[in-house]
C-alpha cells in the first residue's frame, strides 16, 4: 500500500467552491439547509471496472494469504507471524470495503432521499471512503509496526531478547486499527455533511484552526512513515 490512504484529506469537486466556503464556516449548533436532488444510476465505465477488477483481485489475495497463515498454527506464538497476520486482515479489510463502497455507487448513485439518518450515514461512511481509509492508514501504521519489530530484532538482538514481552506485540495489533480509526474515522465522520445534495468530504470543520490541525498531523505522520520505513534501513 501506498500513501495515497491520506486521501481522506480531498474534499469534493471544484465546482462546490462556493458551497464549501460556507460549510467550512459552519457551527456545530448549527443545522445545514439541504436541498435534496436525484441523479441517474452512474453507468459502468473502463475505469470503473478496472478498479472494481484490482480491489476484487486484491480481496481474493489477501483472503488466501490470511487463510495459510491461519493454517500455520505452529507459528502462532512468533510475533512477527501474528503481526504479519494482522497486517494481511488490515489489507483485506481495506479492500472489500473499497468494493463494498463501489458496488454502492454502482447500485444507487449515492442518491439522497431525505432521511436525515440514512443519508447522513450513507455520505459519511460510503461515499466518504472512510472504511477504505482506516483500512489503508492503519496498514501504512501496521508496516512501520513491523518494521520497528524487525528493526530491534536484529540490529538490537539482545536488548530485543532482554526487554520484549508478549504484551508489546498485543499493542502492535492493536496500534494500527486505533490509528486508522482515530486519524481517519473519526475526522471524516465528524466533518463529512450533505450540504444542497452534495456530500462534502471532510468539508465542515467547527474552527479553521481545527482544519489546520488535521492537516499538520497528517503531514507528519507521512514523515513519520518515510522516516520508519526507508531511513530506518540505511
Amino acid at each position: 500500500m501506498d500513501t495515497s490512504g491520506w486521501f481522506t484529506l480531498g474534499y469534493s469537486t471544484e465546482g462546490s467552491e462556493n458551497v464549501r466556503r460556507e460549510a467550512t464556516t459552519f457551527n456545530s449548533t448549527g443545522v445545514l439547509q439541504t436541498t435534496w436532488k436525484f441523479t441517474a444510476k452512474p453507468q459502468m465505465s473502463a475505469a470503473a471496472f478496472v478498479t472494481l477488477f484490482f480491489t476484487g483481485t486484491g480481496s481474493v489475495t489477501n483472503a488466501l494469504v490470511l487463510i495459510v497463515l491461519f493454517r500455520a498454527r505452529r507459528n502462532l506464538d512468533c510475533n512477527v507471524h501474528i503481526l504479519i497476520t494482522n497486517q494481511s486482515a488490515m489489507d483485506l479489510f481495506a479492500s472489500f470495503s473499497a468494493i463494498f463502497s463501489f458496488i454502492g455507487y454502482l447500485a444507487h448513485g449515492y442518491n439522497y432521499n431525505g432521511d436525515p439518518i440514512i443519508d447522513g450515514a450513507v455520505c459519511a461512511i460510503l461515499e466518504s471512503l472512510a472504511l477504505p481509509g482506516v483500512g489503508i492508514t492503519a496498514d501504512i501504521i501496521g508496516l512501520m509496526v513491523i518494521t520497528l519489530e524487525r528493526y530491534f530484532k536484529i540490529v538490537h538482538a539482545i536488548a530485543h531478547r532482554k526487554y520484549y514481552r508478549k504484551w508489546m506485540t498485543k499493542v502492535g495489533v492493536a496500534l494500527p486499527w486505533i490509528g486508522g480509526i482515530c486519524l481517519v474515522l473519526f475526522p471524516t465522520v465528524g466533518t463529512t455533511r450533505i450540504v444542497n445534495g452534495e456530500c462534502l468530504r471532510m468539508g465542515v470543520w467547527p474552527h479553521e484552526a481545527m482544519k489546520r490541525v488535521s492537516l499538520h498531523v497528517l503531514f507528519f505522520c507521512r514523515i513519520l512513515y518515510f522516516v520508519v520505513t526507508f531511513l530506518l534501513l540505511l
